[in-house]
Formats: C-alpha cells, structure tokens, sequence
C-alpha cells in the first residue's frame, strides 16, 4: 500500500472537529526519500503497470495545458475552498446551506466519473493505456489513478470536513455514546452473540488495520482492510452446533468486535466507501461485508432500548442500494450526454489539435464558437466543424449532439474545424501526436 507524499511531515488523527497532532521521529523526518527507495519505486514501476499508469495520470493532472489537468485542478482549487469553509463556518450557517456529508461525497463521486470519461476521450495520455494494463485491469487501474490525483490532494481538508458534518448532526456523538454504554462485561449478551470472538490479541490486530484504514485515501484500500477485519472475526466464530455461522450470527459478533475496538472514525470510513466506490466494486465479498460494517454501525447507533433495530438498520440498507442504484444510472446518463472531442484545425500550414468539452444540450454552433475562440480564429463565418461519416468528411449537422459522435463518427470522437473552402485532398489525419499529412505518411509506407 502506497505512502501519501506527506507521509514524511507529521500526521495527524482528526477527533471531532480538533486534530491532534502526532510527531514523527527526527532522524526519519531529516532522511527524507533516498536513493533505495526511488529505486524501489522503479522497480514497483516496472513490475506494477497499474503503478505506471498512476504516475502518468498524476503527471498529467498537474498539467494545465492539457484538459485533464486543467479540470483537475480547478477541481481541486474549487474543492479545497469549499472543505475549509465547511469546518470554518459556524453550525448556523452550516444548517442554512444543509450540506450533508453524504451530498459532498456524491459530489466527488460524480466528478471521479466525470474526470475519467474526459482522460479517456481526450487521447491525452501518453502512452495510451492500452499499452500499460491488460483491458480486464483497466478499470481498476484506472479507478485507482482517480484516487490518487482527486482525493488524495484533498484527504486531509475532507478528513476534517466529514468529522465536522459528522459532529454537526450529531451522529458522531451517538456513536460514542452507544459504544461506551455497550462496552463491558454484559456486551456479548447485549450485542446477542452466540458464537467464538477474537481473543484480545486479534483485537489489536483489528485496532491496527482501522488504524491503518484511516490513513490511506484510496476507497479500494479501505475495503481491502475492512475485508481482512471481518475475515478476522469470521474465523473465530468457528461453528454453531456444527453449522456454518449465517447473516444473523455474523452481526452480533462483528458488533462485540466495533464495540471492542472503540474506534468512533469507522463510521466516516464506512460512509467514505460506500459514496465513493463506483457501484460495480459495491457487489462480490467486499460488498458484502462493507453491508455488514453499514448494519452494524446503524445497530450499535440507534441501540436506544433492549432489542436492537434490526428493521430500521433493514431499511436504511435498502434505502442506500436504491440510491447507489439510481446514481448509477445518472452517471451513465451524464458520461453519454457529454464528451471529450479532439478537434484538428487547419488553415494552410497551420495545423494544431486541441481537446474540447462538448456537452448535452449545444448545439454545432456554440461549440463552432468554442473553436474560434480556442484557436484564434478572426472570421469564424468562413469556418466551420466536420466529422467523417460514411468515407467522407461532411459539415457537422446543426442538431447533432456528444453522444452521436460513437454511431456517426468514424474514427473515435474528433472532429476538423476548416474553412468551408477546405481543399479534402489534402486532410491530416488526427493522430495522437497531433496532426500528420496524410499524403506524407503515405509516400513513406
């Protein structure tokens, strides 16, 4: 698992709305990185095409000259005001703009999307990915480069806004209270347990990766650990009169187990996973037991008499699928309405290629304007936008919007910003490079 690039200077544990400053070693903090580990890092590099492809997408986002970079990090500019306003301002005006921190991780989450649709329409990233990671790996490397260029620049001004929203509607403060009134002898009978627990010693361990989870900024590592953590209590329950341990035995004692650990941050690292993986990482084993951490929090929260809520924690589990459900499918919605296009102009022996934001709902003509503006254009009535249909290149018809561009469009989504006058004999091919005569690469081949 991949240090944060502030790993070196002091962390800091966020309690509430304080932060609690732990110190590191002097002789660690003045060693910095050395030689052995840039070279571990090369070899991490050359054995982890994902980690590759990480450094190319972090490379990139830095870069305002690119699209992905200069959406990036107006992103990043934008959010980073918005975090520190929320722990800022005061719980008045806090409760007059009802922020929750539900919302603000929907809003990452969309924007995570939105990010990694215009990386991989604007063909900027070089070498393609194609060429780094197998196509069954794409998706997760690709998840993963997401992570660390949008979240892990704001990590800790959104640590501090979640615990903020947290303290704000007061679940924070439920939760400590439950896991104190729990917490002792009569647990165990409290909490329903019928079968094996983990000993102290696999307690700690437990402490340890709920430690170790809350520093990290990657979602997949998140869940990673909490899988080992249920693994963990599944293995010392053994069996019930000889029979596996099902659903309703299960929850009891990975209850014991949150209750045992005390560690009132896993509730913002539950709602951390659950808002910001995209929902097809939300099925198979680590779904399953991040369901079992949501259900057991909302027991342990609203425990308020004898019998726990099961049909409570039952709805609000059901509530939160149809919502992820329903995202989903926005998202999908959106990421088809609205495409990232190269554009190739040229004007005589000018020729530059740039990547553009179409989005639903302009028309040809406002992004004919975008293209004027962009390349500097004088006369944008002599000009005008075409795209390869049937063999031909023809004017791009008034009506046409982004998501006809993967029906219509040969060739991928570009498009050519010419004169009307073009003379098509002599058309550049859009590369990634940039713009190639196509008469040259002929005569060489």
């Amino acid at each position: 698992m991949d240090e944060d690039p502030d790993s070196d200077s002091d962390s800091e544990t966020v309690v509430g709305a304080q932060t609690v400053l732990h110190p590191r070693p002097p002789l660690l903090r003045s060693r910095g990185r050395g030689g052995l580990h840039r070279m571990s890092e090369a070899f991490v590099c050359f054995f982890a095409p994902d980690k590759r492809l990480t450094r190319l997408v972090e490379e990139l986002s830095r870069d305002r000259r690119s699209t992905f970079g200069g959406m990036v990090q107006d992103f990043l500019l934008e959010q980073r005001e918005v975090l520190k306003s929320l722990v800022s301002s005061s719980s008045s005006s806090a409760s007059s703009s009802r922020v929750t921190s539900v919302q603000l991780l929907q809003g990452l989450r969309l924007f995570l999307s939105q990010a990694k649709c215009c990386l991989m329409d604007s063909g900027e990233l070089e070498p393609p990915i194609e060429t780094l990671v197998p196509e069954n790996e794409k998706d997760l490397a690709l998840e993963r480069a997401m992570f660390s260029c949008v979240l892990r620049p704001l990590r800790t001004h959104l640590n501090r806004a979640l615990s903020e929203l947290h303290s704000r509607d007061g679940s924070t403060q439920r939760l400590v209270q439950n896991l104190l009134r729990l917490k002792g002898d009569a647990a165990m009978e409290r909490l329903g347990v019928r079968t094996g627990v983990p000993d102290s010693r696999e307690v700690e361990r437990v402490k340890q990766k709920l430690a170790l989870m809350q520093r990290t900024h990657s979602p997949i590592d998140k869940v990673l650990l909490l899988l080992q953590v249920c693994k963990c209590v599944h293995k010392s329950m053994g069996t019930l009169h000889g029979q596996e341990v099902s659903w309703d035995d299960f929850l009891p004692s990975l209850s014991y187990v949150i209750v045992e650990c005390n560690r009132p941050h896993v509730l913002i690292e539950v709602e951390y996973m659950m808002e910001l993986l995209e929902p097809s990482w939300l099925g198979g084993e680590g779904g399953y037991y991040l369901t079992c951490v949501y259900a057991s929090l909302c027991l342990i929260q609203k425990w308020d008499r004898e019998q726990p809520p099961t049909q409570e924690t039952q709805e609000a589990l059901k509530e939160w699928s149809c919502r992820r459900s329903r995202e989903a499918q926005r998202q999908r919605e959106s990421q088809q309405s609205q495409r990232c296009v190269r554009i190739l102009f040229q004007d005589g022996e000018r020729s530059a290629v740039r990547t553009l934001q179409w989005r639903a709902g302009e028309s040809s003509q406002a992004l004919a304007q975008l293209c004027a503006s962009t390349f500097g254009v004088s006369d944008p009535q002599q000009y005008t936008l075409y795209w390869r249909s049937g063999g031909e290149m023809r004017a791009l018809p008034p009506q046409a919007q982004p998501q006809d561009l993967a029906s219509h469009s040969e060739g991928g989504p570009s498009l050519s910003y010419l004169r009307t006058d073009h003379d098509f004999s002599k058309m550049r091919r859009l590369t990634r490079g940039g713009a190639v005569d196509l008469s040259e690469s002929v005569c060489e081949e």
